[in-house]
Parts: C-alpha cells; structure tokens; sequence
C-alpha cells in the first residue's frame, strides 16, 4: 500500500515538473538559422524512458517460449521507440522557411506558403501551422515558444488565432 502510494506520489511530482519545465527564453542562432530544440527535462524523461524499456526488452529475449511473452517484448521495445521519439527532434527556422526534424522525419513549409497560425492554449501553448492541406505542429517541448510565434508571425505575415 505505502508502495503505490509513494508511486502515484512521485507520477504526480514528475508529471508536475515536466509540464512546468522551462527553458533558454531564445534559440540558438547558427548564422541565419535559429534552432529551437526539445526542452532539456523533455530530452531526459524521453531518453531515460527509452533507455530503461529497452533494457527492459532486452531482458525479456532471456525467455521467448510463450506468446505472452512476445508480446510483452513488442510492447517494451514500441515503448523504447517512443521514448526515444519524445526526446529527439528541433525545430529550425532560416530565410526560406520552417522545419520540424524528429527521429526519422523532416517536415519543412516555406513562409509564403503559410495560411494559417493556431495557438492551443489549452495544449500547453502549441503552435500550429497550416499551409493549404500540411500542418505543422511545434508543441510545449520545445524552448523559446513566444519567439518562436513572433518570429513565425513576422517572416510568414500571418497573424495567429487563439483558442
């Protein structure tokens, strides 16, 4: 009983601490590039998750010889993926437009292309860009979210819908 008490406890205080996390108020500025990476909190629950359902994984190989097991290996090493995924990605800006880099996908909108800015409150503050049919999505993980909207604002002369 003390043992879940103490693990919901620590679910909540971590959960808190994420959410809340802050982050460099400006991105990086690589000549006229400025890279907006994954909030340093974001990065470490993201690689320690991934890192420790992958050991997890790699325990269950010991003993392959029921379904259940099988299973609980595909379900440990989709949970390892996406560790991973929550922990790795930037968000870069230049003179020609946006890109959004995560684990194994790129996806770029050019700022005369941009038809529309969203920001979702209620989604800790995410920006959503829409060019025609594509959208883009640059949610709370990622550092410098004001700048980021003002700069998304400026270069694109679009302005952005609250909800």
């Amino acid at each position: 009983m003390i043992a879940q008490i103490a693990t919901v406890a620590l679910i909540v205080v971590a959960s808190r601490w994420l959410f809340r996390a802050g982050g460099a108020e400006t991105p990086r500025i690589r000549g006229n590039t400025r890279i907006y990476p994954i909030k340093w909190q974001w990065r470490a629950v993201g690689f320690m998750s991934g890192i420790f359902c992958g050991v997890l994984a790699v325990e269950s190989l010991r003993d392959l010889s029921s379904t259940a097991n099988w299973v609980a290996l595909i379900l440990l090493a989709l949970l390892a993926l996406s560790g991973l995924l929550l922990g790795i990605g930037s968000i870069t800006t230049d003179e020609s437009g946006i890109t959004k880099n995560t684990l194994g996908h790129s996806s770029s909108l050019r700022w005369g292309d941009i038809t529309e800015i969203k920001c979702h409150k209620k989604q800790g503050g995410a920006i959503e860009i829409r060019a025609g049919s594509r959208k883009l999505i640059a949610d709370s993980r990622f550092i410098a979210a004001k700048f980021l909207l003002e700069e998304i604002t400026e270069k694109s002369h679009v302005q952005p819908a609250f909800d």
